[in-house]
């Protein structure tokens, strides 16, 4: 029945019982058409979902099979003779559709599921449980037939709004991380970046909104705006791979969309290993910071740090804590043969600003809080001020 499908010209093969084509004139005048189509729960099992913002969720994982999963299963186990009224579908994409109404055959061109992946996974995962005592019933299909490939992109992304699908899922499927992506991976063997909420954030694969923050920390101010707030990627991480995602839509008409977007791309590896070196410097462990309150299990304000077990050495340092150091780092960041880079002179004392950091910390402003410290503007400005002070020292020297 199946002929290929994908993205590389394969055609697929569709069976229906009954097609109707619903298209508007609006869309007959943008060369797209819309059919709606009963089709046999069976026949969806193969269709790719490669135009997708995520694929079946449960796929790799199956602890991450949440409520909605469980109720498609509970209507197809239990009630399969409703399954068409009670389940909202699948939506297909494809470049170029031909009905043959006498064969009941809808023979798609590079045929996806943009939107339904979790009522294909369950499918799947029912047909493959019960074997050859499945029940047959019916699933309803939107085909839509869009030529071009980047419109497909942004009906997947406005038919998957309504169910919050993350935004590093849309700047993924519009190609607005490619180059981000190659840059680590370039820079940092054997590391990845999250492209999709589906891919699971670990070792190897990054946190794209985590890095994209890292990074615009390390912005200098004459390029990203004095106006800018210091504090915006801890109060507003999201607005950091919004931002992102705008530079990157603007890099080929406006020029200051261009140089914010070269820097992020060119600094994010720069940014990841730098967060890392602080994230376990040895400087921390002088600071009689406590893992715990001493008077509960849980610290007073939020963790400001964790310890390894065995050696009780400092591991991991809150981002509260952390940010407004990499923020001040951005004093050091310029561009140096034509290429953007972070130099530390030798004026700058790391274990300075450690203990500057943990100062703010335990200063009544903050009061042990690092929540509130990662929002401080104070605490960002006090640390900035001791590497603003060397930068300037350094300029006049020049």
């Amino acid at each position: 029945m199946t002929t290929g499908h994908g993205t590389d010209g394969g055609a697929f093969d569709l069976p229906y019982s009954v097609i109707r084509n619903l298209t508007s004139p609006d869309e007959k005048a943008n060369g797209v058409q819309t059919w709606f189509a009963n089709v046999n729960a069976r026949d969806i099992l193969v269709l790719g979902t490669q135009d997708n913002l995520r694929s079946y969720i449960a796929e790799h994982k199956p602890s991450k099979r949440n409520s909605v999963h469980k109720q498609i299963e509970n209507t197809i186990q239990e009630l399969p003779d409703r399954f068409i009224n009670r389940n909202s579908g699948i939506t297909i994409t494809c470049t170029a559709c031909e009905i043959d109404d006498n064969k009941k055959i809808a023979r798609l061109a590079n045929a996806s599921i943009i939107n339904g992946a979790q009522t294909q996974g369950e499918l799947k995962r029912y047909f493959a449980a019960e074997d050859g005592e499945a029940a047959e019933f019916m699933v309803r299909a939107e085909i839509i037939m869009e030529p071009l490939h980047e419109q497909i992109v942004e009906i997947a992304i406005a038919r998957n709004t309504a169910t919050s699908v993350k935004s590093v899922s849309q700047a993924g499927a519009r190609g607005y991380l490619k180059d981000l992506k190659e840059a680590i991976e370039k820079a940092l063997p054997g590391e990845t970046l999250q492209m999709s909420e589906t891919d699971e954030i670990g070792p190897h694969v990054l946190n794209t909104q985590a890095v994209l923050q890292w990074t615009r920390l390390l912005m200098p101010a004459k390029l990203i705006g004095a106006a800018a707030a210091r504090n915006v990627p801890y109060k507003q991480g999201g607005k950091c791979l919004a931002d992102f995602s705008s530079w990157a839509q603007d890099a080929n008409t406006d020029a200051e969309a261009k140089k914010r977007y070269d820097f992020t791309v060119a600094m994010a590896p720069i940014a990841i290993a730098e967060y890392r070196h602080w994230e376990q410097h040895d400087g921390w462990n002088d600071q009689r910071l406590h893992e715990y309150g001493k008077k509960s299990d849980k610290p007073h304000g939020g963790r400001p740090v964790r310890r390894d077990k065995t050696t009780r050495k400092v591991n991991w340092v809150a981002p509260g804590i952390l940010f407004p150091i990499m923020s001040a780092l951005s004093a050091f960041v310029k561009e140096k043969n034509g290429a953007w880079v972070l130099e530390k002179p030798s004026l700058f004392k790391e274990s300075e600003i450690i203990r500057r950091a943990v100062q703010q910390f335990r200063s009544d402003t903050v009061n042990r809080e690092v929540a509130l410290m990662g929002r401080s503007e104070q605490a960002y400005d006090a640390l900035s001020i001791y590497t603003d002070t060397i930068a300037a020292v350094l300029q006049q020297q020049e």
